[in-house]
């Protein structure tokens, strides 16, 4: 179901203006469609333990390291994982979102009460142990849903969200600290939700998690000629570790306030990078210190980190003073193998300050074209980072493919998180992990044999 690449965009970006224009031309909702609490249920996940090989940061084997992992959640083709300040693991990579607080020996499943059949979704960690979330199905009325939980409450709630483009396939999920103003009413958060098949041009913003009546179109906002100079501030925040989002996002969430958007393939973006305007919720153009060029986040003590993957090599930077320095690595994919995915490598990678640790994953092919999962753990305690050594996940032993046009196995993209000890949970494809059937929704199409991604926990 999932399209990682988009094809050439059939709606142009000033199409998709006008019908969102029209959509909003009558009264703006004062809120979501509907808002409605979700049910929790303890789930009988498969849980499994299972020792992968480590390698040093010369690309040597060093012994083994043991792992439990869960067939929980997912769907055909991808595990979504993040982890709050509390420890809680989330996943979100199908039909509905789950947790464990015990790193995956039990798990609870989080039900809406409109009935999903064949969905997909992603989550982010917000301060304090809340957790902001989005789920589009297709198969039910091609319906998106905003998740959201509030600590305090122990309460999950659901919102619908009729403002869309069509086919709002894989969606992503920023949290963003405020202030903002939105609507004329001023927020303490943001989230904003980026997805489509055709074309992610539009975009949705809400200040609640749950109501994301507001549209953008960041390519159409961030317009001028002059852009003004930002810098990062480097400010210690410690919810920073845990909202950072997927690579596909393209953004930046701030630890100072604020959100960054970088220049991305799916969007006709003006210019490098925009900042989203607090008062008006609007994108504007600006000048970095740096030109980024890859996956950036910023962690609880407001340093700055720049993966560049390429097809046997990544290389990570590090900015203490807020992009105008930098100290960098290359790592080398061991065994000489290749990162799937061409020209956009698959990977993600999370950073966490307070541990000193970063975590990137990727999917790796051998010559007869076996994806193997690693996790590259860089020490980044200092300015200058350093690799400490690369974790395999799985077995290695299938080929798999990314997107709609995957006629076998499908892994569509990597999924890494740090808990706040350092150690790492992220996704793994290979023959042992369960066929899709098996699975707590059946999809529309899916033929025997074929395996799904589950998600491995360091123990």
């Amino acid at each position: 179901m999932t399209m990682r690449r988009t094809p050439p965009v059939v709606l142009s970006v000033a199409a998709l203006a006008l019908a969102v224009s029209a959509a909003v031309a009558g009264p703006t909702p004062a809120g979501p469609a509907a808002v409605t609490p979700a049910s929790v249920q303890k789930y009988a996940a498969g849980v499994h333990v299972a020792s992968y090989p480590v390698f040093d940061a010369r690309g040597r084997k060093i012994g083994s390291k043991t792992w439990r992992w869960s067939d929980v959640g997912g769907d055909c083709c991808e595990t979504y994982v993040a982890a709050t300040a509390t420890g809680r693991l989330l996943e979100f990579g199908g039909v509905v979102p789950y947790y464990s607080d015990d790193r995956g020996k039990s798990w609870w499943k989080v039900t809406p009460t409109t009935p999903l059949y064949n969905g997909e979704g992603a989550l982010v960690a917000g301060p304090g142990g809340n957790v902001y979330g989005a789920g589009w199905d297709a198969y039910t009325g091609d319906h998106l849903q905003g998740f959201r939980y509030t600590k305090s409450s122990a309460a999950w709630e659901v919102s619908e969200v009729p403002l869309k483009s069509p086919f709002f396939d894989r969606e992503w999920v920023t949290y963003a600290k405020g202030p903002f103003t939105i609507g004329g009413t001023k927020y303490p958060f943001a989230t904003i939700i980026r997805g489509g098949g055709v074309t992610k041009s539009l975009e949705v913003i809400s200040g609640d998690g749950l109501d994301y009546s507001t549209p953008s179109i960041p390519s159409q906002e961030a317009t001028g000629s002059e852009f003004p100079l930002f810098r990062p501030r480097v400010v210690k925040n410690p919810d920073a570790d845990f909202w950072q989002p997927n690579p596909g996002t393209y953004t930046l969430p701030l630890n100072a306030g604020g959100v960054l958007l970088f220049k991305n393939g799916d969007d006709d973006f003006p210019c490098v990078a925009a900042r989203l305007d607090q008062t008006t919720a609007k994108w504007g153009c600006v000048r970095l210190p740096w030109i980024p060029r890859g996956t950036v986040r910023q962690d609880s003590r407001g340093w700055l980190t720049e993966v560049v993957p390429s097809a046997q090599s990544l290389s990570l930077a590090l900015s203490t003073d807020g992009g105008k320095a930098w100290k960098s690595i290359d790592i080398t994919v061991p065994e000489g193998r290749r990162l799937e995915g061409g020209s956009d490598p698959l990977h993600d990678v999370k950073v966490n300050g307070k541990a000193g640790i970063a975590a990137i994953s990727v999917r790796a092919d051998d010559s007869a074209g076996r994806g193997q999962d690693m996790v590259f753990v860089v020490d980044v305690k200092r300015a200058q980072p350093r690799l400490l050594r690369t974790y395999y996940l799985g077995k290695g032993d299938i080929n798999t493919g990314i997107g709609v046009g995957t006629t076998s196995n499908r892994f569509d993209f990597c999924s890494v998180t740090v808990f706040p000890d350092g150690k790492i949970a992220a996704s793994f494809d290979d023959s042992t992990t369960p066929d899709y059937k098996k699975l707590d929704t059946v999809p529309a199409t899916k033929t025997d044999g074929h395996s799904s991604p589950a998600v491995a926990i360091e123990l």
